[in-house]
């Protein structure tokens, strides 16, 4: 299942998103895999607190830091994302939302997807709004689980090196990359899906 975290709407905290995350988790028959992507790697560890989830996949995602927020980490670690990402022009409002134009986007993202799929990717992104990132990070410790973390080599937004180093701190995690950029659920489906099923079956989890 697909959990839509509303990050355009104001004022929602990773407590609201874990929250709507539980209720979906509540509806799943049988075991379930978690699968953070990106900004969800904030929340991912988390959600995987719940008793009907058995692993935990982190992909081109953030790794958070128990106790201090993303922004504080992004100020602590900068390499975590890549120059092409500091670099990049965002349109900032006055409600304290961003959003990032759609050439922009393409090159930050999408950049190996075909140019059909990378535009209309670019098109259902949404004004983000940032208390999250704000947030001090309501994980305080790993999951007991199984953990695959999967890093883009060709990401123009986060690094897969900090990524990789993050999952060799945590105890029966695994590393594996993907020739991809940061979305390869659109760029290289088939490929994803294969580590994700590998993954499952590996570790006999579902």
């Amino acid at each position: 299942m697909a959990i839509e975290l509303p990050g355009n709407l104001p004022g929602r905290s990773l407590g609201d998103d874990a929250e709507l995350a539980f209720e979906a988790l509540a509806q799943a028959h049988g075991d379930v895999i978690v699968v953070g992507h990106s900004l969800a790697g904030l929340l991912a560890p988390f959600v995987a607190s719940h008793p009907k989830v058995c692993g935990l996949v982190m992909v081109a995602a953030l790794f958070p830091e128990f106790d201090i927020s993303a922004a504080q980490q992004r100020e602590q670690t900068p390499q975590i994302y890549t120059d092409r990402y500091h670099q990049a022009s965002v349109i900032r409002h006055e409600d304290g939302s961003t959003e990032v134009p759609a050439q922009e986007a393409i090159d930050l993202m999408f950049n190996t997807c075909t140019s059909d799929v990378a535009q209309w990717a670019a098109s259902q992104l949404r004004r983000q709004y940032w208390e999250s990132f704000v947030e001090p990070s309501p994980v305080w410790a790993w999951p007991d689980m199984p953990t695959l973390a999967i890093g883009c080599t060709e990401d123009q937004l986060t690094n897969p090196e900090p990524m990789r180093q993050a999952a060799s701190r945590i105890s029966g995690a695994h590393y594996l990359e993907l020739n991809t950029d940061h979305s390869p659920m659109l760029s290289d489906p088939g490929e994803l899906a294969r580590l994700l099923i590998d993954f499952a079956d590996r570790a006999d989890l579902l």
